[in-house]
C-alpha cells in the first residue's frame, strides 16, 4: 500500500475488469435458473488502476459530487437473508436514511440483492455473486422504463416531470467485505465516452445497462474495513443534468490488502427511486 500525496490517502493496486470497445453493442444473457451462470458477448480485460481509501480524504465525498458516499447507516434487521424481514425492517430505515441524506421527497425502493462470495450455506439458497466487472446499473433509457414499469401512468407522469435519481445502498452483512469490497470511481472522472449501453437480455424481456471501459483519467475509490453500522449509497443514474454526478462507475474487487484468512463478502444493496419534486 501506498499513499498519494495530493490526497494523503492510502493507495491499492488491483486489477478491475473493463469492456474493451468494439463498436459492436455487447450482450448479457441471464439464464432464468441461475442468475450467476450468465454470458457475456464483447471482450474484457483487467487494469490495474490505484484504488484510493476514500476514508481518509481531506474533503468526504458525496452522492452528487463523486457520486458515492459513506452514511452512518445503524439497524434493528436480524436476519438478511429473509427476504419479508428485509422488507419488515431493513426497508423503512433505508428509507428513513435516504430522505434524510438526500432531501429527497419520496423514496421508493423496488427491490434488493443479496450477494454471498463463498460456496458454503447460505450460498446454497440460491443467493448471488458480488459482480466483477465494472459498471452502472441503468442508461438513460433504461431509467426512464423502470419508472414507467414501476408506477402507474398518471404517477410515472408527475415523477417525470421533476428531477428523480436512483440510488443503491450497499452494505456488508458478514464479518468483513475486506477480502472483495466494492469499488466506485468519482463521476466526475469518468467521461460519458466509458459508459457504453449493453443490452441485458432475459428470457421474457431485454433490459440495458452501462458497462465501463478505462480511461487513464479515472479515479478510484472504496471505503476500507466498512463497519456493521455504516452503509455506502452509490447513485447510478440522476435525471439532472444540471453538473452534478449521474452515473457511478463501480465493481467488486479482489483485495490485495486483505488478510489471509479473511472470511468471503456477504453484502446487501438496496436498490431506490428516489424523487425531488415538491
Amino acid at each position: 500500500m501506498t499513499v498519494n500525496p495530493a490526497t494523503d490517502s492510502p493507495v491499492i493496486e488491483a486489477a478491475l475488469t473493463f469492456l474493451v470497445p468494439s463498436g459492436e453493442k455487447p450482450k448479457v444473457l441471464m439464464p432464468a435458473d441461475d442468475a450467476d451462470r450468465v454470458e457475456r458477448t464483447g471482450t474484457y480485460q483487467a487494469v490495474t488502476v490505484g484504488i484510493h481509501d476514500a476514508r481518509h480524504l481531506s474533503v468526504p465525498p458525496t452522492i452528487d459530487r463523486e457520486g458515492f458516499a459513506l452514511v452512518r447507516c445503524p439497524t434493528a434487521t436480524t436476519d438478511f437473508f429473509d427476504p419479508a424481514c428485509v422488507q419488515r425492517d431493513y426497508y423503512p430505515e433505508i428509507i428513513s436514511l435516504l430522505r434524510r441524506c438526500t432531501g429527497a421527497k419520496e423514496v421508493h425502493i423496488f427491490d434488493h440483492t443479496v450477494r454471498v462470495e463463498d460456496a458454503t450455506p447460505p450460498r446454497r439458497r440460491g443467493l448471488r455473486q458480488p459482480v466483477a466487472y465494472v459498471h452502472n446499473d441503468y442508461t438513460e433509457r433504461s431509467a426512464q422504463q423502470r419508472v414507467r414499469d414501476f408506477f402507474p401512468p398518471r404517477k410515472f407522469a408527475r415523477l417525470q416531470a421533476g428531477r428523480m435519481s436512483f440510488v443503491n445502498v450497499w452494505r456488508s452483512i458478514g464479518t468483513s467485505a475486506e477480502r472483495f469490497p466494492l469499488a466506485a470511481a468519482d463521476g466526475r472522472s469518468v467521461p460519458l465516452a466509458d459508459y457504453v449501453a449493453v443490452d441485458m437480455v432475459y428470457a421474457d424481456r431485454t433490459g440495458e445497462i452501462y458497462h465501463n471501459t478505462y480511461s487513464a483519467g479515472q479515479r478510484w475509490f472504496y471505503f476500507a474495513d466498512m463497519r456493521p453500522g455504516e452503509a455506502m449509497l452509490l447513485k447510478c443514474f440522476d435525471s439532472a443534468t444540471d453538473g452534478r454526478t449521474r452515473y457511478t462507475a463501480h465493481t467488486g474487487f479482489a483485495n490485495p490488502r486483505a488478510a489471509p484468512g479473511t472470511p468471503p463478502r456477504r453484502s446487501i444493496e438496496v436498490r431506490t427511486i428516489l424523487s425531488f419534486a415538491g
